[in-house]
């Protein structure tokens, strides 16, 4: 009988804000465990939170066994791969003293704005190994700036917020963003004239996620995906190449997927030079339909992995930055950077609205002010092909040490 055994331990700092100031201090420290065990084809799955003794868990799973749950793909062997991203954790003191900090700051200097959420630090661990030689480990260590700012004259509940999230706290950096800023909420400026126009955005989560439904290996292979039967077709411009990508460096996830792949340089291409190369599987998916198989198995602790789209969690693609000069890319026209989208989707066919609640206009080097309320319009095939300018390294804005992106097309604005 084969055994795969997976722990992820989180210890999580939180620093609850309210109206500018410490509201409370909360402690996590959760344990998960889960234990798997193979035999003649079928599965059996246990798991506990808290700091339960394997064997319980061995006992359990063994026993589940009788469920007669299919599983017939060979374990991931033979690897031994321990990563550590951060081996200087920030301490519950230091991130108190850090939120004190900012905190007195912004209500020195912006006192005619109130700030609410959190100021936080975590620390990572995930296991998995097995009875076939699998023993991998990635652990992490982040803080993470969060606030909500809401104007005191402003009937909203909120006009924006500031954002920073890394391994390590740089105050210089932070503050050379976060004041203009923070200026530039105090500035209103007009809509720059046209009807369609530069559109400028640090989260292409939602592009992301459409793109994540329509490259889902199974949906793709029974013709429900906007992708089906297109592979080695030209879908969008020839700049975009987009990949899963397991790469630790780019965001605070493990670097195997829930079968205990580990992928050759941590990424897969999906789509190269706007063609459609491939689409994500996990075991189960590339054996039903005869596809490549990209380790892309998500699921729970106690769970059975399965193909992440199809289980509503998040798949980590990420584009290819395919532009360097984000000024002469704009060609002096006056893009806006959208802060705060929130209400819009994707059609399935593609089609896409989103009203923005809060942008900037910016010239290619500065925030010259706050915009109007207005919404956006496109469809995919046009945001990544004919309308898209490019995607950018984030040098403009610090966001925290992840490395983070720019993706810019044009859209229809409707005011």
């Amino acid at each position: 009988m084969k055994q795969e055994f997976i722990v992820i331990r989180t210890k999580e700092t939180a620093v609850k804000i309210q109206n500018s100031q410490i509201n409370a201090v909360r402690l996590k420290d959760i344990v998960k465990k889960g234990v798997r065990v193979y035999e003649n084809g079928k599965i059996g799955i246990a798991g506990a939170i808290g700091d339960i003794a394997e064997g319980a868990l061995l006992e359990n799973a063994v026993q589940n066994l009788t469920a007669g749950i299919g599983y017939p793909y060979p374990l991931s062997t033979e690897n031994t791969e321990h990563r550590c991203y951060n081996d200087k954790p920030m301490t519950a003191e230091d991130l108190l003293a850090l939120s004190e900090s900012v905190l007195d700051t912004l209500r020195q200097e912006y006192s005619d704005f109130s700030f609410s959420e959190t100021i936080a630090a975590a620390e990572i661990v995930q296991q998995m190994r097995n009875t076939e030689g699998l023993d991998l480990e990635y652990k992490d260590a982040l803080f993470s700036i969060g606030l909500i700012l809401k104007d005191k004259k402003s009937a909203n509940l909120f006009d924006g917020f500031i954002a920073c999230e890394g391994r390590q706290f740089d105050p210089v950096q932070f503050w050379n963003i976060t004041r203009p800023m923070l200026e530039a909420y105090r500035t209103p400026v007009a809509l720059p004239v046209g009807e369609t126009l530069p559109i400028l955005s640090f989260d292409n989560s939602g592009t992301l996620g459409f793109l994540s439904n329509s490259l889902n290996g199974e949906r793709y292979a029974t013709g429900s995906s906007l992708f089906s039967a297109k592979m080695g077709k030209q879908l969008f411009n020839e700049k975009i190449n987009l990949e899963l990508n397991r790469n630790p460096k780019f965001g605070p996830a493990a670097f195997f997927d829930m079968e205990g792949v580990v992928l050759k340089d941590d990424c897969h291409p999906l789509i190269e030079a706007g063609k459609l190369v491939n689409v994500y599987t996990d075991k189960n998916t590339a054996h039903l339909y005869n596809l490549p198989h990209t380790g892309a198995a998500a699921g729970e602790y106690d769970d059975m992995p399965g193909l992440a789209a199809a289980r509503n969690a998040p798949i980590p693609l990420r584009f290819k930055t395919d532009s360097t000069d984000l000024k002469a890319a704009l060609k002096g026209q006056p893009a806006i950077l959208v802060v705060v989208s929130s209400g819009g989707d994707f059609t399935p066919d593609g089609s896409f609205a989103a009203p923005v609640q809060v942008s900037f206009l910016f010239d290619g080097e500065r925030i010259l002010g706050k915009l109007p309320e207005f919404t956006m319009r496109s469809h995919l095939y046009k945001m990544l092909g004919e309308d898209y300018i490019g995607t950018f390294d984030n040098n403009a804005f610090y966001l925290g040490d992840l490395p983070t992106q720019l993706q810019s097309c044009y859209m229809t604005i409707m005011r």
